[in-house]
């Protein structure tokens, strides 16, 4: 027996579902065969075994693909949704989809496969330019090329070829075409392109093709350039945002990318013309549905996860049984900040374990909800291989530096939603994690104890013991005499170059400002013909700063090289870089600027002098990048 079910998909159509045996249908919206590049909707419709009504919030799915007989790779882990849109790989291939429905009441599972043909935009020999969902990108399609040999995409400003921009290079298919997304441009611009076949070093540009970009669908924030490059800025021609709708700009403030939908923050920049996104997500029927995300130029999903199924694998591999409601224990509540990808493919995320402790904690005698922090090892399919737990290896008892709290289920960048009660002490609020490469250890920032950590990972076999602790109080010591050096809410931390002793960092100084807050209280009080400003503008010595350190780990000392003033206070937010050649990047987010704040994304010489500033809206994170297809670090 069957009725319709009003459910609307994506794809605004609906389906009946069936009372009888139970099972799972995949279908899409497109015939076979399409051509490369083409979106594809995936529909799966499930069969159940008794009331629809009651059985539907039970069911999850999994998609996944495999292309020429080679195994299924994950495209989205399980989660409540029963529609994907899929992006086939770039070249023509035979592939099959496949859905896996699975009840978690019943604990039974379900299969359906498609099988689905792509054929070749470029024929005959000859190139192709298409365009692609978002108005700046497009995507170019080069014809066979020979095995051994490699291919990319040159392309500049019609009329103006000294500024030749290129895309990454991959692997010549033989007798298949390469498709390559091309960004980078501005909006509504004449660009000429062509593909260039590499052997031996030796590069043959191919036909050039002419593609016009669209008009960007939105209002972006204005940008202003308050100090232009000169001959002492670095090559780095083109900034990244993390906002609410990730975009990347030349140093002009041009919009030369940005990505379709505004549910994802952008976290970092992978090799090829990827990124790493998170959806903030709370809470639904079918549990925690905030994603950790992989996606491409043109904002399609590559694989994704979810912090459910995460919690799922850390229960088998670590016994914590994860029960996200009120009188729960414990509950691993979602990711949030950041998310990095190692070279052998894994991605470390960093995520909340949140606590109750019955007996109190941290200056309460009553039951205290505490947040912790974990950082989560996910193999190149998105499942767990290796998860720290700052409660197995940090004291309990330091509590938060500013006593701050995470509250409600919506979560967000700042926090991770709150489960076991309406409030929780926000113990370390890990905010960036970076990778050791000389040692395969992890870095970790805990800016609510004004720390960075070193944590034994050792590339997936390494215990998590802290190795040391970087800040006042820690483990390194500092020389330094001159002002208060030490950090304080500090952001994007990490050694760089890769493999080198040097640890950038962006130093917001709430500790700093807290008390020169206090102390112009205390003078506007004493003087009473004086009436306090409202506006206040922190002194010199509460302003955020960008800044280098030089570790020596044998010697368990930190020298402060470079401690740039931001010329303001930032207090959220932020983000430090090295240069290719030497200089640095740092950004202050929300600079406050009498009633207004605003974003500076700096570049610095080594010596401190500013040689290039951008003022923009606040973004949580930037990075000066020489293209899209390649990482700052």
């Amino acid at each position: 027996m069957c009725r319709t079910s009003l459910l609307l998909l994506v794809f605004g159509t609906s389906f009946g579902l069936c009372w009888s045996k139970p099972g799972v249908q995949l279908v899409s919206t497109l015939p076979s065969p399409q051509t490369v590049g083409t979106l594809i909707g995936l529909e799966a419709r499930p069969t159940v075994d008794g009331d629809p009504d009651k059985q539907m919030q039970f069911l999850q799915y999994r998609f996944s693909v495999s292309v020429d007989g080679a195994p299924f790779r994950l495209l989205s882990d399980f989660n409540g949704g029963n529609a994907f849109v899929w992006r086939p790989d770039l070249y023509e291939h035979e592939a099959r989809v496949k859905v896996t429905m699975r009840n978690t009441k019943s604990k039974e599972s379900f299969d359906s496969e498609l099988p689905f043909r792509i054929q070749p935009r470029a024929t005959a020999g000859n190139p192709a330019v298409s365009p692609t969902t978002v108005p700046l990108v497009a995507l170019f399609s080069a014809p066979p090329c020979p095995q051994g040999s490699e291919v990319r995409v040159a392309f500049h400003r019609s009329g103006d070829s000294s500024h030749m921009m290129r895309t990454n290079s991959e692997p010549c298919r033989g007798s298949r075409t390469n498709n390559l997304y091309v960004a980078g441009m501005r909006a509504d611009t004449t660009y000429d392109m062509r593909a260039e076949v590499i052997t031996n070093s030796s590069a043959k540009p191919g036909p050039s093709l002419s593609f016009h970009t669209g008009i960007a669908d939105g209002t972006f924030p204005p940008s202003a350039v308050l100090v232009p490059p000169g001959e002492k800025s670095s090559s780095e021609q083109l900034l990244v945002f993390s906002t609410d709708r990730p975009t990347a700009t030349d140093l002009e403030g041009n919009i030369v990318w940005y990505v379709p939908t505004r549910d994802q923050a952008l976290v970092r920049i992978l090799p090829g013309g990827r990124f790493l996104t998170l959806s903030s997500g709370g809470s639904s029927r079918n549990g925690r549905v905030q994603t950790l995300t992989e996606i491409d130029l043109a904002g399609s999903i590559v694989r994704q996860t979810n912090m459910a199924i995460v919690a799922e694998q850390v229960e088998k591999r670590m016994g914590i049984k994860s029960v996200c409601k009120r009188n729960g224990a414990v509950c691993i509540a979602g990711f949030h900040h950041d998310a990095i990808r190692l070279k052998n493919g894994h991605t470390i995320a960093i995520g909340s374990l949140e606590r109750m402790i019955p007996e109190g904690a941290q200056g309460s005698e009553d039951p205290v909800d505490i947040m912790g922090t974990l950082l989560i090892d996910l193999d190149e399919e998105f499942q767990v291989g290796w998860v720290w737990s700052a409660f197995d290896h940090l004291d309990l008892s330091r509590k938060a530096l500013g006593d701050e709290k995470c509250r409600g289920t919506g979560g967000g960048l700042a926090c991770a939603p709150v489960y076991l009660s309406d409030v929780a002490n926000d113990w370390l609020h890990g905010n960036a994690v970076s990778y050791s490469h000389k040692d395969g250890n992890l870095l970790l920032s805990l800016p609510e104890q004004d720390w960075v950590i070193k944590v034994d990972y050792q590339d997936g076999k390494g215990s998590g013991k802290v190795l040391w602790r970087l800040g006042e109080g820690g483990d390194l010591k500092s020389d330094a005499n001159d002002k208060p050096a030490w950090f304080s809410y500090q952001h994007d931390v990490a050694f760089e170059p890769a493999g080198s002793d040097t640890l950038v960092l962006f130093d917001n100084g709430h500790r700093r400002q807290k008390k020169e807050e206090k102390k112009d209280d205390k003078d506007a009080k004493d003087d009473k013909d004086k009436e306090k400003d409202k506006t206040w503008k922190p002194p010199e010595e509460a302003h955020s700063r960008g800044q280098v350190w030089k570790i020596d780990e044998a010697e368990r000392k930190a020298t402060l090289l470079v401690s740039v003033d931001m010329g303001g206070y930032a207090p959220y937010m932020g983000s430090a870089q090295r240069l290719s050649n030497g200089n640095f990047h740092f950004t202050a987010s929300t600079l406050r600027n009498n009633t207004t704040r605003s974003a500076h994304s700096v570049e610095t010489t080594p010596d401190g002098k500013i040689v290039y500033t951008l003022e923009t809206v606040p973004a949580y994170r930037t990075n000066r990048v020489a293209d899209l297809y390649t990482p700052p670090r």
